[in-house]
């Protein structure tokens, strides 16, 4: 049989060989375009992930200011590419987390030019060389993804509570800063060593180092010396020139001369030196070697200027603080009384508690001399070189008597306590319009607030309107009347409401809840937003208002404190004095009495206006005039006056009619 010429097989074996050669290549193909274009996707999707992750993680540090807790955000690092049965993967990518600049001192916040009244200022206004300022130590968190095809992916930075997408030409903001806010300052240094890589998630702890709800009021010495904030961060100051487009109070931002470690800028951010600020700052750990902060200073809370009479007793509280402002535990504080016969204290040493604060007994003995005596506080121990004025020793004054002491227990202060801390705040970026300040209930018992009757002293401040809409949760400066206590209250007009007003805080307005609830010796801090005239929202800066608060106490009885507010108004020395006096023109006065305001006075003499509530409502809406003949007012009424000088710094002086 001859097969010469059969080419019967040749077909099938070229084509076999073809196809196969088809499906190498096809194979080829979709090993070298198609996984990988599927495993880039893989990575991108999972670069957004974790940028959202690191956003949760940022707004942890940030949120510790209002003493937070410890608190794990976790971050998945890396991730995986989707199981293939014939195609090969390459390794699963991985991440990096590491802080940066924590351990380099050179990488800080600087705080220039801010000064402080009172014992705060011993400590914040001393400084090693003139114009330094506060200086503290912080950095930045980095997030930098390795992947294997998704080639040019962004490190994403945390750095002076911005978080942004670090590209080679350019960054991109995902969160924006916290730092300044109106007239806020919100200063979060970062503390801590972490550096994580895996493919996998991580567990990130982060816990306040040093945190609370304080805030320090400071202010520029002069108008030449504006409040500086200098920021050692690895963005640019083009980077930081928004802030002053969207904060008025921000002058300008620029590029310090000051040296900056490699990779790093000094960022100079100078404040309207006409404002005066809330300063609030925290210390925030994350990963280990954390720091902790050690008492710094000595600063009084309750007592000074008590008067007593012999027999009894005062209290005086303290409290230790970290250079955060921040509150110290389980410190010793030692007092003395200076002088002989001068009274003593019940305990020589004393520990601070979970609040810092220590609560010594001044106790003046039947024998006490009369007068003002000093006692002394201090954290190194009370010796011959004792001097006040340093940031650890603290003088305080009590006043004995030989009788018509302040009673109630000898404190020097009893009731509803207003704390002189009132400052104008604004609530949605246009002017401080609103005004924020604390009490402390000094009652001996838990109290519920009742009403709270708002009287300003410009006649031409007539309404009080919130800037948002009753659709949104009740929140502090989001409502016209916010009381933060143990149990908050608020009341919400939906439109605003005129003022003067006594408002009844769980029943007046569209949108209210209970009364606010102040245990013993807790603070409460109001909010009243935001004060205008008939032309719209005015700057409520030393703008003085009348507050009247009523409240019930939990043991029965209702009860009532009046204070006036002025927020960044005169020092206590130039403010008028109110006095008046109550009397009938004969033996009966058939509920007719006359009231003189003439033993009222004012540093500058210049009291403008006499302003009577004859009524007990707080309101300062019955009368005017230096005096009232025969008004008919019955007897046990709360008699009120208000003195005000050109200036507008007002006074107030409450009286019983017999």
């Amino acid at each position: 049989m001859d097969f010469t010429g059969d080419e019967r097989g040749q077909s099938v074996q070229i084509g076999a060989v073809l196809l196969f050669a088809v499906l190498i290549l096809a194979f080829s193909s979709y090993q070298a375009f198609v996984v990988p274009e599927q495993n880039r996707e893989v990575e991108f999707n999972h670069n957004q992930q974790v940028q959202f992750q690191l956003q949760d993680l940022r707004n942890t540090v940030v949120s510790q200011s209002g003493g937070g807790s410890l608190t794990a955000v976790s971050v998945t690092l890396g991730t995986n590419y989707p199981s293939r049965a014939v195609a090969v993967n390459p390794g699963p990518p991985s991440g990096s987390l590491r802080t940066n600049g924590t351990a380099t001192e050179a990488v800080n916040l600087t705080v220039r030019n801010a000064t402080v009244t009172g014992e705060t200022g011993d400590f914040w206004n001393v400084t090693t060389q003139p114009g330094q300022g506060r200086v503290y130590s912080t950095g930045s968190i980095v997030y930098d993804p390795s992947y294997n095809v998704y080639t040019s992916p962004p490190e994403t930075v945390y750095d002076q509570t911005v978080l942004y997408n670090d590209f080679r030409n350019t960054q991109l903001t995902l969160a924006d800063q916290s730092l300044v806010q109106g007239t806020q300052i919100s200063l979060v240094t970062l503390n801590g060593s972490l550096d994580r890589a895996s493919s996998g998630s991580v567990s990130v702890d982060v816990r306040p180092v040093s945190s609370s709800t304080r805030e320090v009021q400071i202010a520029s010495p002069d108008s030449d010396s504006p409040i500086t904030l200098l920021l050692v961060t690895r963005r640019s100051p083009a980077q930081w020139e928004p802030l002053e487009t969207t904060q008025t109070t921000v002058t300008a931002v620029e590029d310090a001369p000051t040296p900056a470690p490699p990779g790093y800028h000094t960022v100079l951010v100078k404040l309207d030196p006409s404002r005066t600020y809330q300063l609030q700052m925290t210390k925030v750990g994350v990963g280990t070697r954390l720091t902790e902060e050690s008492e710094a200073y000595l600063t009084d809370v309750e007592g000074d200027g008590a008067t007593i009479s012999r027999g009894e007793s005062a209290k005086l509280v303290l409290e230790v603080r970290d250079e955060y402002n921040n509150p110290v535990s389980g410190i010793g504080v030692e007092g003395e009384v200076d002088g002989s016969d001068t009274g003593a204290l019940a305990a020589n040493s004393k520990t601070s508690d979970g609040d810092g604060r220590v609560e010594f007994v001044y106790e003046a003995g039947e024998s006490t001399e009369t007068g003002t005596h000093t006692v002394q506080f201090s954290l190194d121990g009370v010796d011959g070189t004792f001097d006040g004025s340093t940031p650890e020793n603290v003088s305080m004054e009590v006043s004995v008597t030989d009788g018509g002491g302040s009673g109630g227990g000898g404190s020097g202060s009893s009731g509803l306590i207003y704390n002189e801390d009132a400052v104008a705040v604004d609530s949605d970026g246009s002017v401080d319009g609103g005004i924020r300040f604390t009490v402390t209930n000094e009652v001996g018992e838990s109290i519920d607030i009742t009403t709270v009757a708002i009287d300003p002293v410009d006649d031409d401040i007539d309404y009080l309107s919130d800037s948002f809409s009753n659709n949104r949760e009740p929140a502090p400066q989001e409502n016209e009347l916010y009381i933060e206590a143990d149990t908050d209250g608020h009341t919400d007009f939906g439109g605003g409401t005129d003022i003067p007003r006594t408002i009844d805080v769980d029943s007046d307005g569209s949108l209210n809840a209970q009364n606010p609830v102040m245990s013993d010796s807790s603070t409460a801090t109001f909010h009243l937003f935001e004060f205008e005239r008939y032309w719209g929202q005015t700057d409520m800066t030393g703008e003085s208002v009348t507050i009247t608060v009523t409240y019930e106490r939990a043991s029965g009885g209702t009860a009532q404190e009046m204070f006036t507010v002025t927020p960044g108004g005169e020092s206590e020395s130039q403010l008028p004095s109110a006095d008046f006096t109550i009397t009938s023109s004969g033996g009966e006065s058939n509920d007719k009495w006359d009231f003189d305001a003439s033993s009222s006075s004012d540093p500058q003499g210049d009291i403008a206006t006499y302003e009577w509530d004859l009524d007990g409502d707080g309101l300062f809406d019955d009368a005017t005039g230096q005096t009232i003949a025969k008004e008919k007012v019955s007897s046990g009424t709360t008699v009120s006056l208000r003195v005000v000088d050109s200036a507008g710094n007002a006074d107030t002086a409450r009286k019983d009619v017999p």
